[in-house]
């Protein structure tokens, strides 16, 4: 059974200072396995891969719900997604636990064997 983690509400310093790259950043930044971090920032509507605490990947879309701010093995965001048509769920992008939904992340799974 997982901890019950305490998120709190993102200020707008937080999330104007969180992602100042470039999108060459974000390139050189890619994951080179599928449970690897990557510094990504997400915005209501993405279409998104999220792996549940069973492991197991499946698609969901970030909700308009407030991004929020927490540690589990790392500091950062988390967002809330929607996935399996009515769960929903806060993910983090530093704990490698959502990814865009991309061709590179689809090749990521594929390699894991997922797809």
């Amino acid at each position: 059974m997982s901890p019950h983690i305490k998120l709190r509400r993102v200020t707008r310093e937080e999330l104007n200072g969180w992602w100042s790259g470039s999108d060459s950043e974000v390139e050189d930044a890619l994951p080179q396995r599928i449970d690897e971090p990557w510094p990504y920032m997400f915005q209501p509507g993405d279409s998104v891969w999220i792996r549940t605490a069973g492991g197991n990947w499946h698609r969901g879309r970030v909700s308009a719900q407030t991004a929020r701010k927490g540690v589990i093995s790392r500091q950062g965001f988390f967002y809330s997604v929607v996935f399996n048509e009515r769960l929903r769920k806060y993910f983090a992008p530093l704990n490698g636990d959502i990814k865009p939904d991309s061709r590179h992340t689809r090749e990521l799974l594929e390699g894991a064997g997922v797809l």
